[in-house]
């Protein structure tokens, strides 16, 4: 019920539309109920990420799932606040582990 997609290197506006084609495969065929998305390997953010970010979770939201970002580092968190990103439909998470963490806490808390 919980999906992590790791983003690694760039991520061209192509790219971008790529992993959210396959972030919205991937959790309409899994029936995920967490998407998280791991931003780690990312060696710059800019606008196009930043908005593709969005979008995501934008569209995993519609599909009934959280969108969770994680492996923000201070350099990416700077260039998300300078580029006026709004993340508010995500959780935010310095670590892969505690976006995990969180997942399964989640996951648990919807299956009550």
């Amino acid at each position: 019920e919980i999906m992590v997609m790791p983003l690694v290197g760039e991520v061209d506006p192509e790219r971008a539309e790529q992993v959210l084609e396959t972030l919205l495969t991937g959790v309409s065929r899994a029936g995920a109920r967490v998407a998280i998305l791991d931003v780690t390997g990312v060696v710059a953010m800019n606008a196009e990420v930043a908005d593709a970010l969005v979008r995501a979770a934008q569209a995993v939201k519609l599909l009934g799932a959280q969108a969770v970002l994680s492996g923000i580092r201070s350099e990416v968190a700077q260039t998300l606040v300078d580029l006026g990103a709004d993340v508010s439909a995500m959780a935010t998470f310095s670590s892969l582990k505690a976006a995990i963490a969180f997942g399964m806490r989640a996951v648990r808390a919807a299956g009550r």
